[in-house]
């Protein structure tokens, strides 16, 4: 009979002696670490300069009454509606325009993903020069055609779907490779067969270029929507917030808390609150998208 190794002679206790300093530093310290500091943080209220005070669910029940807390998640999900189906939409028209065998397309696919690499301050404060009111270009251009100036950051009622254009193409890059990769993998058999039953191009992209594409269109769906409720770096370098409280976006209300107002457990109970939305949103998805993503898929 084959004697048995030591359990600390075996591959596995090689790889877990591997990861572990991961695991404990990169996990448990960088990650988990501050999740639960967080959670501590959330019952407390503490300004950094005195001792905490122990308030248990007293800054959650201070949100309730908190119109701006109420007014920066309204302008997050519109923000959201804003941004994430035109986005996807944008994406997924130039990911069929790049699916074509034209010269130089690598290059082509190459300079549309420039902007997902690029620095979001960066692109942010090229943004903020296009929409200046008085030398900017988007201005500029509308001057050449005769139209009335437009305040794109200084309205109101305009920031926020220009802060939502910017990100818009900012993020069209990631989801063009997304839907590129999910075109390339239909076979093309079917539209082959398709096309010899009479099906015309629109008929192919219904019933054979969508169907097939739900598995991406899902994924790129999930992670919009994560995303877009974390937007915070375009209004910090665009708008500050402004004009008024029209554009001041979740995260930025966060920050205001925690890092200008000091109130540290108050944004500690936003963040959680903030978690609570992503996770509600993104188990629906799950739930009942993808279920439906796996039948057309299949």
């Amino acid at each position: 009979m084959r004697r048995r190794r030591p359990f600390w002679r075996t591959g596995v206790f090689t790889a877990v002696l591997f990861l572990l300093p991961n695991l404990v530093l990169g996990f448990g310290l960088f990650h988990l670490g501050p999740v639960v500091a967080a959670l501590y943080l959330s019952v407390l209220e503490w300004d950094i300069l005195t001792p905490p005070r122990f308030v248990g669910l007293g800054n959650y029940r201070a949100l309730l009454a908190d119109k701006l807390f109420w007014e920066s998640l309204k302008n997050t999900v519109v923000y959201s509606l804003l941004a994430i189906p035109p986005g996807i939409a944008a994406a997924l028209g130039l990911a069929l325009a790049m699916n074509q065998k034209i010269r130089a397309i690598r290059l082509y696919r190459t300079i549309y993903f420039v902007p997902v690499v690029s620095s979001m301050v960066a692109v942010a404060m090229v943004w903020r020069w296009l929409y200046n009111t008085d030398f900017g270009l988007l201005n500029h251009l509308l001057w050449l055609a005769g139209l009335p100036i437009v305040n794109w950051l200084g309205d109101p009622w305009i920031a926020l779907p220009a802060i939502a254009l910017m990100s818009i193409w900012k993020g069209m890059g990631y989801n063009m490779v997304i839907f590129l990769a999910g075109l390339q993998g239909i076979p093309r058999h079917l539209y082959e067969a398709a096309e010899l039953d009479g099906a015309g191009r629109s008929a192919r992209f219904w019933k054979i270029t969508l169907p097939l594409l739900s598995p991406s269109l899902f994924f790129v769906a999930v992670m919009s929507v994560i995303s877009s409720f974390q937007v915070f770096d375009q209004v910090f370098i665009m708008t500050q917030g402004g004009p008024g409280t029209s554009t001041t976006v979740y995260n930025y209300y966060l920050y205001r808390n925690a890092f200008t107002w000091l109130k540290m457990g108050y944004a500690a109970s936003l963040a959680y609150v903030l978690f609570a939305v992503i996770f509600l949103i993104t188990l629906f998805q799950v739930r009942f998208l993808g279920g439906r993503v796996q039948y057309e898929a299949g």
